[in-house]
């Protein structure tokens, strides 16, 4: 998603769940792109936190 490999990206037909971790700091341009993107394809950012120094981030399906 911003700075790691495996992301899906997701597609409009994806899971009803995705998480995503980033480890280190964020790429806040490319976290908003990506936020933009999913919120495209009918999913909201569900949850956000930090483990040992890395993002979490839970999108969920909505449409």
């Amino acid at each position: 998603m911003f700075g790691i490999g495996g992301f899906s990206g997701g597609s409009k037909n994806g899971e009803h769940y995705d998480i995503e971790v980033n480890e280190g700091s964020v790429n806040m341009k490319r976290f908003s792109a990506v936020a933009n993107e999913r919120h495209s394809n009918g999913y909201r950012m569900a949850h956000v936190f930090m483990q040992e120094g890395n993002t979490i981030v839970v999108w969920e399906k909505v449409g």
